[in-house]
């Protein structure tokens, strides 16, 4: 039933605070600007081939109510409609979240006075959107029409801007904006051999809060440059091998693992490392010392507030391989009886001692992966494995560098981390998933080299 006079925010606060049978709630307003473009080369000429300008606002309820068993509650997170009824839709939570059971605990009693400021919106795309797409069409145009090796094949350029507001039944309302920035692109190698025309793509993606950390003009670059290796490529040799990874797979291989050091974990039963643990039992390479980090600037998880209504600050998890403190939000944390930590933040590793090109050459043989198809990686066990897209070997006896493609790899943080060892530098990335309020945020080193993993080829 489509409602005649559609209700606002106040409304539902008023709603749901008259109801004695909500414990508590959160409620969740954003509003979502997007811009996409899609590119394609016409006579060698740079063509937008679709132009999208998107707006979408959303309402999310997330309330808690009291179940007939003492000490239990029902939780329920739902998406509301303004165009619907809202006594009905609340009524619909209710009775949703009375069919979960869970422990009851509590948002923060006292709502805090001053909320610190943190940068994570880009002022350009805050202010006026269409101009910075427009500035960046620009910057792609003259960077696909350079001469090189490559076939310019595709681009996407998606820009969004995001504006939440978060009430919670404490009293606390908090506001902010975030910026997302996306760009894709994908060059091509053709060549005739054996009266048979041969091709390959290679397909580069990249993620920033804001424009200045995209680096379309880097991100062309290594697309091209990789592309032009596609064809001259073999399978790589069975074995076991130090291998390279970049900052995108260490921090992937990092997140699963890093899920040990939550109380969520230690609650479930699930694999979890306590303070005073060593990280990585056996560790003899460079010692991780790894920070939780939710005020760095233009990071893709970067916040002043958790989604429980908690300040986030730095949070120091590993120092020198050893665990400090265990990331731990509010409901967790009544549940364990012990204090509620930081739970959001960029993850922060302290860089190693290596350059790039002294890594290639720690072994007789090394291989750099440059690109996987996927990378999976298990939270409980800790192993992880892909399929190779793009790599390159390193022979260091003869000094000779060959490109790989093909074949699979696999091994375990506990093991292949033991003799890790990291670049000395530090490089900022991030990460979205479709819809997802928060993003996955890096600053560390841009290279890591773990130790004896395992490469099915040939």
């Amino acid at each position: 039933m489509i409602s005649n006079n559609p209700w606002n925010l106040e409304q539902l606060k008023s709603e749901l605070e008259r109801r004695k049978e909500v414990n508590s709630w959160v409620i969740t307003q954003e509003h979502v600007h997007r811009r996409e473009r899609y590119f394609m080369l016409d006579c060698d000429s740079l063509v937008v081939d679709q132009d999208r300008d998107v707006q979408v606002e959303n309402i999310s309820l997330k309330l808690a109510t009291p179940l007939s068993k003492s000490g239990r509650q029902g939780e329920i997170t739902k998406k509301l409609f303004q165009a619907l009824p809202l006594s009905a839709q609340i009524d619909s939570a209710i009775q949703a979240a009375r069919e979960t059971d869970h422990q009851e605990w509590q948002l923060p009693l006292t709502v805090p006075k001053d909320i610190p400021h943190r940068a994570t919106a880009d002022p350009a795309m805050s202010e006026d959107l269409e101009s910075v797409v427009n500035e960046l069409t620009q910057e792609i145009r003259s960077v696909v029409l350079q001469k090189r090796p490559t076939r310019f094949n595709s681009a996407e350029l998606f820009l969004s801007t995001h504006r939440r507001e978060v009430h919670l039944s404490n009293g606390l309302v908090h506001r902010g904006t975030q910026t997302r920035v996306y760009a894709e692109s994908a060059f091509s190698r053709s060549d005739m051999r054996d009266g048979k025309l041969h091709s390959d793509e290679y397909l580069n993606t990249r993620w920033a809060v804001n424009r200045a950390d995209l680096k379309i003009g880097e991100l062309f670059d290594e697309t091209s440059d990789r592309a032009a290796h596609m064809l001259d490529v073999s399978r790589p040799k069975t074995g076991r091998y130090p291998v390279i990874v970049d900052s995108e797979v260490l921090l992937g291989l990092l997140n699963g693992h890093m899920s040990q050091l939550s109380g969520a974990n230690s609650y479930h039963g699930l694999p979890f490392v306590k303070p005073g643990d060593d990280l990585i039992p056996g560790a003899s390479g460079d010692l991780l010392t790894i920070t939780l980090d939710p005020s760095l600037e233009y990071g893709a998880d970067t916040t002043a507030v958790s989604e429980q209504g908690l300040i986030q600050s730095p949070l120091r998890l590993v120092e020198k391989n050893k665990v400090i403190q265990t990331a731990t939000d509010k409901q967790f944390a009544d549940y364990l009886g012990t204090k509620a930590t930081t739970t959001c933040g960029n993850v922060v590793v302290d860089p190693g001692k290596s350059t790039h090109e002294q890594l290639t050459k720690s072994a007789l043989a090394v291989v750099e992966i440059l690109q996987f198809s996927a990378i999976v990686a298990d939270p409980n066990s800790g192993t992880f494995s892909s399929e190779i897209r793009l790599a390159k070997h390193y022979d260091n006896r003869t000094g000779r560098v060959t490109y790989l493609k093909g074949g699979s790899l696999s091994g375990s943080i506990k093991e292949n981390f033991k003799g890790l060892r990291l670049s000395n530098d530090q490089v900022k990335r991030a990460t979205f998933s479709a819809n997802a309020s928060r993003g996955q945020g890096y600053f560390g080193p841009s290279f890591a080299l773990l130790s004896d993993v395992s490469i099915v080829g040939d």
